[in-house]
């Protein structure tokens, strides 16, 4: 231990770099699933990160792992999911310290108006006030049952709801059935994702909100940051399936529609991909490399060095914490 931290105060070891993945840049009240950081929070980390660090374009990256190096002590801005609170809250921030990202898209969704599954699922189950005692309802063609009573949303609920994410034991009985059905849906193709949501809604009596922040970029926004040197667009598949989960031709096909569409937008090669999820498997690695994917990044939370390999990158999660917490992290790990 001493001589690892000999050999790193004489600039003996190692070079590494760390690609930071962010998903959500905004106030919310609750974050099962923790993706967002407070707009605040974000901006004392961008400040934190291109003063104590290099931050680079994964283009450098892609260069760095090429030639068999890598630069010391850099750091990689990435986002997934293409909220459109990245663009309102994250964009700015970005530019007025000069710092670069990459933002992978999921095609399926700009310009439709469409929320992500588990954003809508969170709106009817934990936030809708009165829910039936009961549910029972087929999916991908098994019928479940879930058993337990579910509360009413009252003030006290809802602040457990607030401070819960899905590393804790889940405080309430909506919680459960929330993580319950998130997990039974995770795994299936969008349609059958979208035919339980709909039944659901029908259980519940729910109707869409659909706030503008909760929405994806449009088209528009996407084109505006893919005309500023600063940022990048990468492939986040079409409809975000986890893909371990399916056909090769399947992922192969999720692939190629994300990258013809973001090169369309672009115009030129999308040669990125963040694995929804981070879900993969060998397969995905093939059809990733028969769609020219150049650079492959997990959810796993490994440091980059010279040796990585280039489509199993690994990148830690941002949470909402201060700066120096973050600092901390990546201090470690480098």
């Amino acid at each position: 231990m001493m001589l690892n931290r000999i050999k790193k105060y004489l600039g003996l070891s190692e070079p590494k770099a760390i690609v930071l993945m962010y998903h959500r840049v905004c106030n919310i009240k609750t974050d099962p699933w923790q993706m967002a950081v407070s707009p605040n929070n974000f901006e004392e980390h961008i400040k934190m990160i291109t003063k104590s660090f290099k931050v680079l374009s994964l283009t450098d990256l892609e260069k760095q792992l090429g030639q068999g190096k890598i630069e010391r002590n850099s750091i990689y801005v990435t986002f997934d999911d293409a909220y459109y609170d990245n663009f309102l809250y994250a964009k700015p921030i970005l530019e007025k310290y000069h710092c670069p990202a990459t933002f992978f898209v999921p095609s399926h969704f700009i310009d439709k108006q469409e929320l992500f599954w588990w954003d809508e699922l969170e709106s009817i189950i934990l936030y809708f006030r009165i829910l039936p005692g009961k549910l029972t309802m087929n999916i991908n063609d098994t019928i479940h049952h879930f058993e337990f009573e579910i509360e009413k949303l009252t003030d006290e609920i809802q602040k457990k709801h607030e401070s819960w994410n899905y590393q804790l034991e889940p405080p309430t009985n909506r919680c459960k059935l929330y993580i319950n059905i998130a997990e039974l849906l995770k795994p299936l193709p969008y349609e059958k994702i979208v035919a339980a949501l709909n039944y659901i809604k029908k259980w519940s009596d729910f109707t869409s909100n659909k706030s503008v922040e909760n929405l994806l970029m449009s088209s528009k926004h996407l084109k505006h940051l893919s005309n500023n040197k600063l940022f990048s667009l990468g492939i986040h598949t079409k409809t975000h399936p986890a893909l371990a989960n399916h056909s090769f031709e399947f992922q192969l096909d999720e692939i190629y529609g994300s990258k013809q569409y973001l090169s369309n937008i672009n115009h030129s090669d999308i040669n990125t991909i963040a694995y929804p999820h981070g879900d993969y498997n060998n397969e995905t690695l093939i059809a990733a490399r028969q769609n020219g994917v150049a650079l492959g990044f997990t959810t796993e939370e490994h440091i980059i060095t010279r040796s990585s390999s280039p489509l199993t990158l690994g990148r830690l999660w941002v949470v909402n914490s201060d700066e120096l917490v973050l600092k901390n992290k990546i201090i470690k790990m480098l």
